[in-house]
């Protein structure tokens, strides 16, 4: 049993789990409590998922779908939040994910709809990260706003960490998986496939156009119902081009709805392949999101954007020939230059002389020596007085010019 006292307790703990240092709480759910972490080796921040698992029942169920985590570990796409590692602390499951920041899409529908260049973009790149599932023959089966996450323009899914893995044959599922708004009629008769993630996906693109969900509530009961016969419409402001699209998208017969999610994406003039510009508007304009860079790190700057550090050079004055600029002549520079190598070669010459006497009279005795030693020191005089013309020559025939 768990014991979620003795959690809350020492969660903060250095090392609770393992090479992570736990930060703050993210959000939580029916199924669990996200928390944002550091891992303490390389410092980059994870999302780390605690599941709630009371019932005996529920914890057999979702301890059998872990063992498939697996497959979700090799999952690498830009549109979904990673799962990095699993494990088990005081008898409590988790899951540690990918940091995909801590904005999400339904909070960003508080403030109302979405204008349609933004309902856009975020509602193709979340239909591809759930393709990307589908093509690994994985179904979320809990698609909502608050399981899209949103760094900069980049959006995620997440939550996928109990998927089901599809068989050959539709899915047993439980009434109580899943967000009552987004579910797929068909969930209520206990078995669904891929195409009931369709379906949440056209609850999740209606609400991001229009600001509420196509079906509330009705009664006391929690589960949306609706008449088989009954049609989506838009509101005006809405573009009709999303009508045909949505109506397919949530009929409430599976067999009508789109196949596949690349179907859907068609249907909008979109393409499921990850990285593709996303058509934003009726003129073909297409946009390639861009994420906010990691905590700690600045954004890499585009190379091919990047300035030249070499100032042009200013245009022309209008009438005027473009010429290249030449330093002016320095004054007096011939002269100045014959007279610095004549002294430069005068104190090599004497250098020379000295060095040679010195060495030709070396192991002689010190007497016999004293002239030589006295020439010498007059060349040494000599150099000295040489060297100083020349640096006097250069002084001048700088100030000169």
């Amino acid at each position: 049993m768990m014991d979620w006292e003795t959690f809350y307790q020492r969660f903060r703990t250095p090392d609770f789990v393992p090479g992570y240092e736990i930060l703050h709480r993210l959000g939580g759910g029916a199924f669990g409590e996200v928390f944002k972490a550091r891992k303490t080796s390389i410092g980059k921040t994870y999302a780390i998922k605690f599941l709630k698992l009371d019932e005996e029942t529920q914890r057999k169920m979702v301890e059998r779908e872990l063992e498939q985590v697996r497959h979700l570990a090799g999952i690498d796409h830009p549109n979904l939040v990673s799962i990095e590692d699993m494990g088990v602390v005081l008898d409590v499951p988790y899951l540690v994910m990918g940091y995909a920041g801590e904005e999400t899409l339904a909070r960003k529908l508080k403030s109302g709809p979405l204008s349609h260049r933004d309902a856009l973009l975020y509602f193709v790149q979340a239909a591809r990260g759930v393709s990307a599932l589908h093509d690994r023959r994985l179904v979320h089966f809990d698609l909502k706003p608050s399981n899209v996450f949103l760094r900069g323009e980049v959006a995620r899914v997440g939550d996928y960490g109990l998927a089901k893995l599809m068989g050959e044959s539709d899915m047993t599922l439980s009434v109580g998986r899943g967000t009552p708004q987004y579910m797929a009629p068909e969930i209520l008769k206990g078995r669904a496939d891929h195409r009931a993630d369709i379906y949440s996906l056209g609850v999740i693109l209606y609400e991001a156009l229009v600001g509420a969900v196509p079906f509330e509530a009705t009664g006391s009961g929690p589960i949306p119902l609706r008449d088989a016969g009954a049609e989506v419409e838009l509101p005006d402001g809405v573009s009709e081009d999303f009508l045909e699209p949505l109506q397919r998208a949530l009929d409430v017969d599976p067999d009508a709805r789109h196949e596949t999610v690349s179907e859907l994406l068609a249907h909008l003039g979109q393409t499921a392949q990850a990285g593709e510009g996303i058509l934003v508007d009726a003129s073909g304009a297409s946009v390639h999101p861009q994420a906010e860079p990691d905590e700690g790190e600045e954004s890499t700057p585009d190379p091919s954007a990047e300035e030249d550090p070499t100032p042009a050079p200013a245009p022309p004055r209008s009438g005027a020939k473009e010429t290249i600029p030449v330093p002016p002549a320095s004054r007096g520079g011939i002269i100045s230059g014959i007279g610095a190598g004549l002294v430069l070669a005068v104190e090599v010459l004497f250098s020379l002389i000295g060095g040679g006497l010195r060495w030709a009279f070396a192991d002689r005795e010190a007497a016999s020596n004293a002239p030589v030693i006295q020439l010498g020191r007059v060349v040494i005089l000599l150099t000295v007085l040489f060297s100083a013309g020349a640096m006097l020559l250069f002084a001048i025939s700088n100030l000169a010019s």
